[in-house]
């Protein structure tokens, strides 16, 4: 049973109404108590989560430049890699989107990629916007790259997006903490299953930091700072993919 499926199974047995049943409200209730069930382990103040930075892999066309990034992309946190038999170049670096028009403006030859900008593409509106990835020089072939990067937007779940991040091993951890966000919701109170998520949240922090590397590379001269340390570059590696 996926993740969507059973979240509102679990809440309906909570508040004593099968989903057959629910009005309008109470429906609305519920989307919210997931959303922000979600919203508080994504955001719990207490832990940067490993599936919130996967690794995205791309492979070049040679004469193109621009690449559109997954639609959760927030930011490379490392530099950008060579990936298997493109191994022996050296990666790739971020540079402002100013100064590679510039030297993009001065050296319009392909060759192998050195630096790259972030842009964000231009919005009509009919559908979600993208960030792009622009490469310096533009590639002269194919190349396999890879670069870790931070998750941004976390989207609701619906019938056609029913999991939650994080894969099956969460799973119990997210149902547990919309269940605390119903019970806030439907009963005004922090009771049982608010406790339910704290023990859960706590025991899914100390796995996942077992799962991490014990040494995440140069720190930018100081100790990593959560969430937003990316933005100095912290070195550390769900695959990201280019679907909305």
């Amino acid at each position: 049973m996926d993740g969507y499926t059973l979240v509102k199974s679990e809440i309906a047995s909570f508040i004593g109404t099968p989903e057959a049943k629910w009005d309008a409200r109470t429906a609305e209730d519920v989307a919210s108590s997931i959303r922000r069930g979600i919203e508080a382990v994504v955001h719990c103040g207490l832990h940067q989560w490993s599936f919130l930075r996967p690794t995205y892999r791309l492979t070049t066309s040679a004469n193109q430049r621009t690449y559109t990034l997954p639609l959760d992309f927030e930011q490379f946190i490392t530099n950008i890699c060579f990936d298997g038999d493109n191994y022996q170049y050296p990666s790739i670096t971020q540079l402002p989107a100013g100064r590679l028009m510039q030297m993009y403006a001065e050296y319009a030859e392909t060759g192998v990629p050195t630096n790259y900008a972030l842009e964000t593409a231009s919005h009509d509106g009919a559908t979600p916007q993208h960030q792009q990835l622009v490469l310096h020089p533009t590639p002269d072939g194919t190349y396999s790259l890879a670069g870790t990067y931070q998750v941004g937007p976390i989207r609701d779940l619906s019938t056609l997006r029913p999991y939650f991040p994080g894969g099956p091993e969460h799973r119990e951890l997210f149902i547990a903490s919309c269940l605390a966000q119903a019970e806030s919701k439907f009963l005004d109170v922090k009771g049982e299953k608010y406790d339910r998520f704290e023990t859960a949240l706590a025991a899914a922090i100390a796995l996942d930091h077992r799962k991490q590397p014990r040494n995440l590379g140069q720190m930018g001269g100081g100790r990593g700072r959560g969430r937003n340390d990316y933005r100095n570059k912290l070195s550390t590696t769900y695959l990201g993919g280019t679907g909305a």
